[in-house]
């Protein structure tokens, strides 16, 4: 029994494949995010690799040692400027902690369906790697240390997930960015970020977003367009929105915290109508008016001044799809959803077709947690 046993062991183990393509940690360089340039001859590639030392648990190394290492590769294509990089780095690139894909603005003004083919490519890129265009050199950026954070890369990652916050900037995955790529008729969005040098410190932030028609960068949008986006996505949640008062025209913030969007299509001779219905549930987080909006009729004013500016945000992104004949909004896949045979028809030439589109907005605020006491009077001066 036991010979049996030990000739079963012995020729199982002609099966195990083992360790052969194993890569250890000491031998990989871990690339926290990516710069994407144009150069003289093609493509040029910032990598910010993290420094093991100072991200582990135990660091050994001095207080000051910076936290992230800067390589850059240039070549024809993304995959010889990053092969290029073998050169100066000791490490091999590994790229599955990547957090952010920066592109240079006039890098994205081109010709790219190189970058989005090596990005759908590459099995080391994680899905939800977020995806940003800035106006100047991406390499640059990645350069810069930030106050609060140990690296750009968890700054930038940080910065581009507060669009629930601010609801002035736009977050996209990788895989809605290639999601909408490869649909013929939508028009990606990307995150904006901006380099603001007017400060003695420069400072990254977010800023609008970037439209991108099939695979060229086509225009920006500003915060106002970028917020209509956002309601019309669905990513207004936990965000504000300040309005004036109806009565003496003061500032109000409301803090937004619910919001849900829904689309009604028709077709009049094939020129598509939509209804967007907005309803939104809100609270008073500062007032700078002296209105006592536990009054009915007061709180009914605010909640028309509110729903008339959720409706010209909404309007103002509808009227740039419109000016760029780009639907970044998604119109034809409420069509495709609502109207599957009529879109057939009337797809082939829908960038055309998108101008002449009309589009109505219907909008409801609810207003809860008003105050629990009156404002107080102002005090009058003798």
């Amino acid at each position: 029994m036991r010979k049996i046993a030990f000739i079963l062991v012995i020729t199982l183990s002609f099966f195990l494949t083992g360790c052969w393509d194993a890569r250890e940690i000491n031998e990989l360089g871990f690339v926290l995010s990516i710069g994407l340039d144009k150069s003289d001859d093609g493509f040029k590639v910032t990598a910010q690799i993290a420094n093991p030392e100072t991200y582990s648990k135990t660091p050994s190394g001095a207080p000051q040692t910076k936290p992230f290492w800067i390589v850059t590769g240039t070549g024809k294509t993304i995959f010889e400027a990053i092969r290029n990089m073998a050169s100066i780095s000791s490490r091999r690139i590994f790229w599955s902690h990547i957090k952010v894909i920066l592109i240079g603005e006039q890098l994205a003004r081109g010709d790219n369906l190189e970058i989005f083919d090596f990005f759908s490519r590459n099995p080391e890129l994680r899905l939800r790697t977020l995806v940003a265009v800035t106006p100047g050199e991406a390499g640059d950026l990645l350069k810069i240390m930030p106050e609060m954070e140990k690296d750009p890369a968890t700054y930038l990652e940080e910065i581009i997930d507060s669009e629930s916050t601010t609801g002035k900037s736009y977050k996209m995955l990788l895989k809605d960015f290639l999601e909408d790529y490869i649909d013929p008729n939508i028009g990606p969005v990307t995150s904006k970020i901006v380099l603001d040098q007017s400060k003695s410190e420069p400072i990254v932030k977010t800023s609008g977003a970037y439209v991108f028609n099939h695979d060229k960068l086509a225009d920006s949008l500003d915060e106002v367009q970028t917020r209509g986006l956002l309601w019309i996505k669905n990513k207004m949640d936990e965000s504000i929105r300040v309005v004036n008062c109806p009565y003496d025209d003061k500032p109000i913030t409301l803090e937004i915290k619910n919001e849900k969007s829904s689309f009604k299509s028709s077709l009049d001779n094939e020129v598509p109508n939509f209804t967007i219905n907005v309803k939104v549930t809100a609270i008073i987080n500062e007032q700078a008016c002296n209105t006592d909006f536990n009054d009915m009729d007061k709180l009914a004013e605010l909640k028309k001044t509110m729903e008339m500016a959720i409706s010209q945000d909404i309007q103002s992104s509808v009227t740039k799809a419109k000016d760029l004949q780009i639907d970044f909004i998604g119109f034809s896949r409420v069509l495709n959803r609502q109207h599957k045979e009529e879109w057939h028809q009337i797809s082939s030439n829908w960038n055309q077709r998108i101008e002449k589109t009309k589009v109505d907005v219907d909008v409801n605020v609810d207003i809860n947690h008003v105050s629990l006491a009156k404002p107080m009077e102002p005090i009058q001066v003798q």
